[in-house]
């Protein structure tokens, strides 16, 4: 269970995950001062879940997705989109994808 400490008030957040395999890990980091939060919480399982797709454990999984929420956060600050509230900046480091064509796939889908 990953209890997030983001909505609390402070200058630092602090997130303890817990697991029956485990020791506690308590994480803290600086507080980002941005008003675009919307979506933090999903961006954060999402990537939660991406990196344990990977094959990190549970513990690396949940260090990388906070490091790649804050980082969103980072890079989303200064943005204005619209009133309220704005989105994190999830495209904050474009990664050019090289995907091979599967052959098979292709030729099922009358590609070839």
């Amino acid at each position: 269970m990953l209890v997030k400490g983001g909505h609390l008030p402070g200058d630092e957040v602090v997130d303890l995950l817990l697991a029956t395999d485990a020791e506690p890990l308590w994480m803290q980091a600086p507080r980002i001062q941005s008003a675009n939060t919307h979506g933090t919480g999903c961006t954060l399982s999402s990537a939660i879940a991406a990196h344990l797709a990977l094959g990190l454990t549970l513990a690396e999984a949940v260090q990388q997705a906070r490091s790649f929420v804050r980082s969103a956060l980072l890079a989303g600050a200064s943005v204005k989109t619209g009133q309220g509230s704005g989105p994190l900046n999830h495209g904050f480091a474009p990664v050019v994808m090289r995907v091979k064509p599967c052959l098979e796939r292709m030729s099922l889908l009358g590609a070839m």
